[in-house]
């Protein structure tokens, strides 16, 4: 049981590690750029509530800067991060 436990500790420390990423100005004005392809998105900054959580609320920004900019391209990638964005607005929206 104890070897389970160690791995089990490992496994978590890899977890937090992966989840507090270091999200610079820089990744999420480089993903902001890379979005603004998608339709999706473009609707977005055309809803006012939901602009001004892209542009100025620190969680919605922090999760726009975690996305992998080089996978945006990847429809199915694409296609996690709307759903991944989409559930943060709304929850900020109430």
């Amino acid at each position: 049981m104890g070897g389970i436990g160690i791995l089990l500790e490992l496994l978590g420390a890899v977890v937090d590690l992966c989840l507090l990423k270091d999200v610079q100005e820089e990744d999420i004005e480089r993903n902001i750029n890379k979005l603004k392809q998608s339709t999706w998105f473009q609707d977005y900054l055309k809803h006012e509530p939901y602009r001004k959580l892209i542009v100025s609320d620190q969680d919605v920004r922090q999760r726009i800067g975690k996305f992998k900019t080089k996978k945006l391209d990847n429809f199915g990638y694409l296609e996690k991060c709307h759903v991944k964005l989409e559930r943060v607005l709304r929850k900020k929206v109430g």
